[in-house]
């Protein structure tokens, strides 16, 4: 092959060095006119749309109604809104110390808290108003972001419900001293009052006079109303404040009905009513209960009974449902409606009230009853009807365990 041949067309080296030049020339023409026009393109915009972005944000922290401004890493403000100036009127923000416009600080190393990306927070006075500061460290940036809330309103809330809470539990005191002193003054003269009705009973039991009998009956079974009026009101008060103390022991049923059957047959008797006391159990009736507070439950239903029959009787009626032992306080007195017996147990409340009511009574019997019922795991049912009478069944031992030990099961 002859020099001539080198340089042909036709020589395939030299055919492919040619369209590696034009190759690269054209990479070459579309990275200078194409690519590297986009690259920069997009770099402004997307500075452009970093700067719109900051300045937006500043806009939006100027237009903000809080306080906010930064620092850097040295503790020097480098930026502050129109609000945070407002809290600071006296004070140029631009360029001060944040320790000395937010004395609080001194207590951190604020350049850890920037590296470390902490988060503190603190609430500061001034003057009438209060303010809670959220200190926000950024790493990347360098410097800490300073969002400032006005919390007034929520301080004076606070601090008027730590008063509320303050005089409240100084009236439930006041009124735990004054129930326990009028308690105490007016028993006393009650017992004097009952023990000397007790006397004058004995000296007339031979007396001619019956007429005396019934006034000294009646001066004891009143004085006894007016036992039962204060025990209710402090019955109340234990169990609205938590106060009440229950003891869980073996109780006789039924000879915790027959003396309460014995201390009520005076005031049936005042009235005109027969009140009985049925057990159809031939074994014992013992129940694990708090003694004083199952009592209740049976004192006050039955003298609801009493209260409220005019004519015919009242029966107390102990038996067995299935598993339960259940105390039935059937009366032929007034009923209820149906629209009352949904608010039977509410406290204060019958169905006649006003001055005007037939009946006397607080209207805390019956809530004070089922309070106590449900502390010992007893429920009440009510069946009653107008002008014919009511029902009330005490369901007891209904989910086998009693008081606060349910191992300690009670033997019937």
């Amino acid at each position: 092959m002859g020099p001539e041949s080198y340089i042909s067309v036709e020589n395939p080296l030299l055919f492919g060095l040619f369209l590696m030049a034009v190759m690269i020339m054209v990479i070459l023409v579309y990275n200078r006119f194409i690519i590297i026009p986009m690259r920069k393109k997009h770099l402004a915009e997307e500075e452009n749309l970093k700067l719109q972005q900051a300045e937006l944000m500043a806009l939006f922290a100027s237009l903000s109604p809080d306080p906010i401004f930064r620092f850097d890493e040295t503790g020097k403000i480098i930026l502050a809104n129109n609000s945070a100036h407002k809290i600071f009127p006296h004070k140029i923000l631009l360029g001060e110390q944040v320790q000395t416009i937010l004395p609080f600080t001194k207590e951190y190393n604020l350049l850890e808290v920037i590296e470390a990306g902490k988060t503190l927070m603190n609430t500061v006075p001034f003057e009438k108003s209060y303010y809670q500061f959220l200190i926000v460290g950024s790493q990347k940036f360098k410097m800490c972001q300073v969002y400032g809330r006005d919390i007034t309103e929520l301080k004076l809330t606070e601090q008027d419900l730590k008063e509320a809470l303050v005089k409240a539990e100084e009236s439930k005191k006041l009124k735990e001293f004054f129930l326990a002193q009028i308690s105490h003054e007016i028993r006393s003269p009650l017992n004097v009052i009952v023990g000397y009705a007790d006397l004058l009973g004995d000296e007339l039991q031979n007396s001619e006079r019956p007429d005396l009998n019934n006034i000294l009956k009646s001066v004891k079974n009143n004085s006894k109303r007016l036992y039962r009026t204060f025990d209710l009101l402090l019955n109340m008060s234990q169990i609205q404040t938590g106060r009440y103390d229950a003891r869980f022991e073996r109780v006789d049923i039924y000879s915790l009905l027959n003396t309460i059957y014995l201390e009520y047959n005076s005031f049936a008797e005042e009235k005109g009513l027969q009140l009985t006391l049925t057990n159809t159990l031939e074994d014992a009736v013992i129940v694990y209960c708090d003694h004083y507070s199952i009592a209740q439950v049976f004192i006050n239903l039955i003298d609801n009974s009493i209260k409220y029959t005019k004519q015919g009787s009242v029966e107390i009626k102990i038996y067995r449902s299935d598993s339960n032992l259940c105390v039935d306080i059937i009366d032929t007195g007034k009923g209820m409606s149906k629209e009352f017996i949904d608010r039977l147990f509410v406290p204060f409340t019958q169905e006649e009230m006003g001055y005007t009511r037939r009946f006397d009574g607080t209207g805390l019997g019956l809530a004070i009853a089922n309070s106590f019922a449900s502390l010992n795991n007893a429920k009440i049912h009510v069946a009653s009807e107008q002008e014919i009478g009511t029902t009330f069944t005490v369901i007891l031992n209904g989910d086998k365990t009693w008081g606060n030990n349910p191992t300690k099961s009670p033997n019937f």
